[in-house]
């Protein structure tokens, strides 16, 4: 399965996971406030997927494909879906765990990503050749 995400979702979605990792260092107000904040700028499908898995014990939620694996449950990955997610900005399922996996050398590198995808495609600089 196949998300389309923007980098600040998928960053929004590794804030919630951090928020529910140190849940028991913060007040329960402070928790309730960052909850809300980062939840407001989600996506329903992504937010609902997240909290299905949270609700089934699948924590982190989500997590970065490491090698070819997710490091969730450390399993490899189809090479498709390792392929895939090494170019399309989106979070996919693990088919083992079924946590959401993403590539984060796309989130570091996402700014020109953004980019592309608010700006219409330029041509090709081909495409005016003649051999």
């Amino acid at each position: 399965m196949k998300i389309e995400a923007t980098v600040k979702q998928i960053r929004a979605l590794l804030q919630l996971a951090e928020l529910n990792e140190g849940a028991d260092k913060l007040s329960l107000e402070a928790y309730r406030r960052g909850h809300e904040a980062v939840q407001r700028g989600l996506p329903r499908l992504l937010l609902e997927r997240y909290q299905s898995l949270v609700a089934a014990g699948r924590t982190p939620a989500v997590v970065a494909i490491e090698r070819g694996a997710c490091s969730g449950c450390h399993v490899r990955l189809p090479t498709l879906l390792e392929h895939q997610a090494g170019r399309s900005l989106a979070v996919y399922t693990c088919p083992h765990c079924r946590r959401m996996v993403y590539a984060p050398e796309l989130i570091r590198d996402g700014s020109h990503l953004e980019e592309a995808k608010s700006s219409p495609r330029a041509a090709p600089a081909s495409a005016g050749r003649r051999s």
